[in-house]
């Protein structure tokens, strides 16, 4: 008598069970079925790691995607996670060069301006480094004066 409640509830469990697994299997069906329809040629796409790419072509269950540099890669159909607009900026080439040439024409950020070095034209380049190499031997003979220790 004690056993037909416990195969009663273990019958119940195991109907539920079942209930929800097909439940979400039919959502991720409508879910694959809906991204499908939105894969087109030039949609953004995001795959399960985080990638974004522009949907090129589909060759069974292999995708391949665009990067914004126009390198194909190829990903398995099942990484497709989202497709729509990626949350990043999206700009043509033409913008990206009209920014490029902005940024060459304005001043340098925080105060940093490199400084090139003037070499003056009458010095030829044999004699800098002689005189480089002068300047480092008295460098190395002030070191070594200093770093005799004192006579007791």
């Amino acid at each position: 008598m004690l056993w037909l409640p416990l195969l009663l509830m273990l019958i119940v469990m195991f109907w539920f069970s079942s209930r929800a697994r097909k439940k979400m299997a039919k959502q991720q069906e409508e879910q694959q079925r809906i991204i499908s329809e939105q894969m087109v040629p030039g949609a953004w796409v995001k795959t399960a790691v985080g990638f974004w790419g522009r949907y090129v072509d589909q060759d069974g269950d292999i995708v391949i995607l665009e990067t914004s540099d126009g390198t194909e890669t190829y990903w398995e159909r099942s990484v497709i996670r989202e497709v729509g607009e990626p949350p990043f900026a999206t700009e043509s080439a033409d913008h990206i060069e009209e920014a490029i040439s902005e940024e060459e024409d304005e001043p340098a950020v925080l105060g940093y301006d490199p400084i090139e070095p003037e070499t003056p034209s009458s010095v030829n380049e044999g004699d800098t480094l002689a005189a480089d190499l002068k300047d480092e031997d008295k460098r190395d003979k002030n070191r070594n004066k200093d770093d005799i220790p004192p006579v007791i």
